[in-house]
């Protein structure tokens, strides 16, 4: 409505209705009367101040700009009949400009008043009457083809700003991603190696220093040199700290887990010892409330996993408390960590209305294009750790998802 276009075809319209008026008072009187020339001239300057710049946002400025170019015309449609004509570009300002459903009744209104100028400055006729008519008419189908034409643009505005709104962040999520991907990344690469070496380092200038004589000078730089290594690979392990997931950051991966099961809006119980006592969090379920307990089998101060590997568990374990909060219908579940002698087995059970696994494995195949991946991401994620996953579950039979992680206890040092 308030377009450039649109602007510019009132204007185009005007223009040339008013040309064709004062050529058709010239042709009639030999000279135009002044005062229609006046008049066309004024209405001319009203009509460019108000269609050379965007329309008035206030309704008051809007209604004073079209009461000046009627009392315009007017003036000029009694002067000359064929002036009577210029309603129709008014028409379209009225409906375009104007509240519903005021456009419409000021339009009927001038409607019947340029038919009675028409008949009393050219007499009764056929034309004077359908000429006003139809210029509403036409009026009408103009405003009707241009809101048309603004819904549609309007839309596929909001659709392009929308579409780019999730461009962003969709890019801003995968960047996320690659962040925490890289990080997690860096971490392993600086255990395995950086954190090992100083590691060896030590065991070598310890051993080195118990084949040296205590009254020999180099036992002291031996000491001096496994202390700077000790100094180094406690700067190491804060660095690999600090590049783990947020989750992993404030405590280990046991304290992740009590948080998780604490939930949004839950509350977790006294903290649990290792070997067996069990967290409670409770949170909104799809149905009522899921309370999540938490249990540690085995000593858990040494997991004897990677970056990588508690990183896997933990976002396993936050996929799989997802779905049950949001789609098992489950009162309880319970996540228990088990640290056996050469894996770290995460196991996920609720007593929900469970599924048939298959079916829900070929349903995910089939809308992986739209984002479905669930327990088929899960399942990359535990591999990708160098682990195994598993899902037993049937229909009112709840869920039990199981996920094993092999221990390097070297990779703990």
């Amino acid at each position: 409505m308030n377009s450039v276009l649109v602007r510019s075809a009132v204007a185009g319209l005007l223009g040339v209705l008013l040309a064709v008026t004062v050529l058709v008072a010239a042709d009639r009187h030999g000279t135009p009367p002044t005062v229609l020339v006046v008049t066309a001239v004024l209405f001319a300057l009203a009509a460019a101040v108000g269609l050379t710049r965007p329309f008035p946002v206030r309704t008051g400025r809007r209604v004073a700009w079209l009461a000046l170019l009627t009392v315009l015309w007017l003036v000029l449609a009694l002067q000359e009949a064929t002036a009577a004509y210029l309603v129709l570009a008014l028409f379209v300002l009225y409906l375009l400009l104007l509240p519903a459903p005021w456009g419409a009744v000021t339009t009927g209104v001038v409607t019947m008043l340029a038919v009675a100028v028409s008949v009393s400055v050219a007499g009764p006729s056929t034309g004077a009457v359908l000429g006003p008519v139809l210029s509403g008419a036409a009026a009408i189908a103009i405003a009707v083809v241009v809101e048309s034409i603004t819904a549609v643009s309007e839309d596929r505005r909001r659709l392009i700003d929308e579409l780019v709104r999730t461009r962003g962040l969709l890019a801003e999520s995968e960047r996320q991603a690659g962040v925490v991907a890289e990080r997690q990344r860096l971490a392993h690469e600086i255990h395995d190696t950086v954190a090992q070496g100083l590691s060896g380092i030590q065991l070598l200038l310890h051993a080195a220093e118990r084949g040296v004589p205590e009254d020999s000078p180099a036992v002291a730089q031996l000491r001096l040199a496994r202390e700077v290594a000790a100094d180094n690979l406690r700067e190491t392990r804060a660095m690999i700290a600090a590049l783990q997931p947020a989750d992993l950051q404030e405590g280990s991966l046991v304290d992740a887990l009590r948080r998780l099961a604490a939930g949004p809006g839950g509350t977790a119980g006294a903290g649990a010892a290792d070997g067996g006592a069990a967290d409670a969090g409770t949170a909104d379920g799809a149905d009522g409330s899921v309370t999540v307990s938490v249990d540690v089998e085995g000593d858990a101060a040494d997991l004897g996993l990677s970056v990588t590997q508690e990183a896997a568990l933990l976002r396993i374990a936050q996929s799989a408390v997802a779905n049950i909060r949001l789609h098992a219908h489950a009162e309880q579940a319970r996540i228990t960590l088990t640290v056996e002698a050469d894996a770290v087995r995460l196991d996920i059970v609720d007593n929900g209305r469970g599924f048939d696994v298959a079916a829900a494995a070929a349903a995910a195949e089939g809308r992986a294009d739209e984002g479905h991946i669930g327990l088929a991401g899960m399942r990359r994620r535990a591999l990708g750790a160098g682990g195994t996953f598993d899902v037993e579950s049937f229909p009112a039979g709840g869920t039990a998802v199981v996920v094993s992680m092999p221990r390097h206890s070297d990779r703990a040092q």
